[in-house]
């Protein structure tokens, strides 16, 4: 009895270790989107510990890895793909927009016309009991979108807000509307100087502003935020993380981080509030403080799903508000009546050479804010001053947009090892400004990214969220169609494959952030972040991409969102 007692305990042990080899889920039943180097499809794919331990034929998978425990996920059909890799956005911008009117134009939002803007915001301060003297903001004010031609004013949110400070920021990110109080609580007045770098729009034959801020007129707003509440900080996140899941990304970029919500996201991480992995990018013009108090030894390695990833550098402010710096002048005229206005760059080229320099000495990855030609010399000039005798390190340097980079640029991005993170949403939203803008044959080369791609340059596509939805579906189509509101293809021959603008927000989106090795694809070994789409967007209808939904967000091996 002894013995028969000792070989059950070892029998019922040898249970227990098989079962813990076996997968904690498998998925099957669907069509699985590898984005390996092979571009196969699997038939199942099974997980453990939220790595993916197993991938191939089904009847495979399942002798290998299912046991009595093991979830049995039936993909019913749909479509799974490696999780989505925001190239880059704005992740402190999506905490902000749960405290924020949507202004953006048709189809994102409402703001089509300043009446509608103004009906946007009187309905968000309506359901929120916003009180008088409280300030007001909105986001996401297209100028070139509204009816007839009419802006948004200081004037026009004075009549319908005598009692609020509001403000209502632009759809570049780089600027806004200001009423007259909110002008008087940030202290821009006929008296201040328009900054170097900078915009202050003036009421015609006056110094009083009329209302739109750009670029450094802007900062003085930008910068005098309100800090939320330790409350209103987690409500804020959980916001942020479901927008982001939501898209299918398993990680999420804040492509230029201020001091203050660097604080706030190393405290989520300290926390353990983070579901999804975020990369910060330190403001070049505050890496002084940033560094001091986070040696530079400690960025690069995620803790709680949060990592501080390098710099960010900005070299100039958007084609569409003809704030980005060009070689050659606007067509157009400048945004207050500039003649031979060719834009302007951020800041001095000392200042660029400076932060990549103090960037690279510590072996910091770089990313560069470029939209106009002109923007472009200056962040290669900066990379050539700073990588002075290695310029073809392999530093993960990302020159971000390269909207307008030219052949000859582009040329230099290949032995330097740049990566160009595209935007080819721009082409729907913006194409047919930047055609009256820059001209037909500068336009069409906009997110040059099927010559990128062919010059093996590995680019990325980014939505630069919320400039553009943050939908990743969006992304692909824009790429794979280009076509502007009108209906106008803007560069045909730069149309890319829906494989190749999948790869983009994948494989070449791990391959950015130096993760190629444990993220970007379906493999044994990596991470099991993953995204279940309702449609295949390789074989659907081109057109109907746009249309496809996220069924389910997978991050390591854990559902982080499911649509109702």
């Amino acid at each position: 009895m002894k013995y028969a007692i000792i070989l059950l305990a070892g029998t019922s042990l040898m249970a227990s270790a098989a079962m813990a080899t076996n997968a904690d889920a498998i998925w099957y039943g669907g069509h699985i989107i590898t984005v390996d180097a092979k571009a196969s499809t699997a038939e199942a794919v099974a997980v453990k510990n939220g790595l993916l331990v197993a991938v191939g034929k089904q009847a495979d998978v399942e002798k290998a890895e299912r046991g009595p425990a093991t979830a049995m996920n039936d993909l019913k059909g749909k479509v799974m793909a490696p999780g989505f890799i925001d190239g880059h956005s704005h992740f402190s911008f999506a905490l902000d927009m749960a405290d924020q009117a949507n202004a953006s134009a048709p189809p994102v939002g409402p703001g089509s016309s300043p009446a509608a803007i103004v009906a946007a915001l009187k309905q968000f301060a309506t359901a929120r009991n916003v009180p008088a003297g409280q300030l007001i903001v909105g986001y996401g004010y297209d100028e070139t979108q509204m009816q007839g031609g009419q802006p948004l004013s200081r004037d026009i949110l004075d009549a319908a807000f005598p009692n609020n400070p509001v403000y209502v920021i632009h759809v570049s990110g780089h600027g806004a509307v200001l009423n007259s109080l909110a002008f008087a609580k940030y202290g821009i007045s006929a008296a201040t100087p328009t900054p170097a770098g900078g915009i202050i729009q003036r009421k015609p034959g006056s110094m009083e502003p009329s209302g739109l801020v750009m670029e450094t007129g802007y900062l003085p707003v930008f910068l005098a935020k309100t800090p939320p509440t330790p409350d209103e900080l987690v409500k804020q996140l959980k916001f942020a993380q479901d927008m982001y899941a939501s898209a299918g990304i398993t990680t999420a970029q804040d492509g230029a981080t201020h001091t203050n919500d660097l604080a706030n996201f190393q405290k989520f991480a300290a926390a353990k509030l983070l579901y999804l992995d975020l990369v910060s990018y330190a403001f070049f013009l505050e890496l002084d403080p940033i560094m001091k108090a986070n040696p530079p030894a400690s960025w690069g390695k995620y803790g709680n799903n949060f990592k501080l990833g390098g710099c960010k550098i900005v070299s100039d402010g958007s084609p569409q508000a003809k704030t980005a710096a060009f070689t050659t002048p606007y067509l157009t005229g400048g945004p207050t009546g500039q003649v031979n206005w060719k834009g302007e760059l951020s800041a001095t080229q000392d200042q660029f050479n400076t932060a990549m320099k103090l960037c690279y000495d510590n072996g910091l990855q770089v990313l560069v804010h470029v939209n106009g030609d002109a923007a472009v010399d200056a962040a290669l000039s900066a990379h050539e001053y700073a990588a002075a005798g290695s310029l073809g390190k392999d530093r993960r340097t990302v020159l971000v947009h390269s909207q307008f980079a030219r052949l000859d640029q582009l040329d230099k991005y290949v032995p330097y090892k740049i990566i160009p993170s595209m935007f080819t949403e721009h082409t729907f939203f913006f194409g047919d400004v930047h055609v009256a803008n820059r001209g037909k044959t500068q336009a069409y080369f906009e997110s040059p990214i099927k010559t990128a791609i062919g010059m093996k340059l590995q680019p990325t596509n980014h939505t630069d969220f919320n400039v553009a939805p943050i939908n990743q579906l969006w992304t692909i189509w824009t790429a794979v169609n280009r076509t502007s509101r009108t209906g106008v293809v803007i560069g045909p021959e730069e149309r890319i494959t829906p494989y190749q603008a999948l790869q983009a927000i994948t494989i070449n989106g791990a391959h950015q952030y130096g993760e190629e090795a444990s993220k970007g694809s379906i493999e044994t070994g990596k991470r099991a972040d993953l995204v279940i789409l309702d449609a295949n967007p390789l074989t659907v209808g081109h057109d109907k991409i746009k249309d496809i939904k996220v069924v389910q967000t997978i991050k390591d091996g854990k559902a982080i969102y499911t649509a109702p």
